[in-house]
């Protein structure tokens, strides 16, 4: 995967490509996410990548509300994504997650986890 650069820091998260081919994705504690918060975590993701599919690893554990627009977003852009791991460690950001995945479906298969080394694993075998 060719990129020019292997991180991404923004006010609202903090993005990286893994060695394993992994990105990973870490909100910024209890802020809302925008259009334009979806928007640039996208552009990020896709500039990490080269463009090409990657499994994504999103801690959502201390995330805020997320408008439609947002996660509409998202979900639209299923084709960057080969599966989606949110890391839910509190019983909010479950329900957060379990309303994403529920209201929104995404295109790519989503699953939610309170352990990151099983998230990874998911991930691994949802490699491009």
């Amino acid at each position: 995967m060719a990129n020019e650069s292997t991180e991404f820091d923004h006010p609202k998260f903090r993005m990286w490509l893994r060695p394993d081919g992994i990105v990973q994705l870490v909100w910024a504690p209890t802020r809302e996410l925008r259009l334009e918060d979806a928007v640039a975590s996208i552009k990020a993701f896709s500039t990490l990548t080269g463009g090409q599919r990657a499994p994504l690893l999103v801690d959502a554990s201390a995330l805020g509300s997320q408008d439609r627009a947002a996660r509409n977003e998202f979900v639209s852009h299923g084709d960057l994504v080969s599966g989606v791991a949110l890391i839910v460690t509190t019983p909010l950001s479950r329900l957060m997650g379990n309303f994403f995945v529920a209201v929104s479906k995404p295109l790519v298969e989503t699953r939610l986890f309170e352990d990151e080394g099983a998230a990874i694993a998911w991930l691994k075998g949802r490699a491009p």
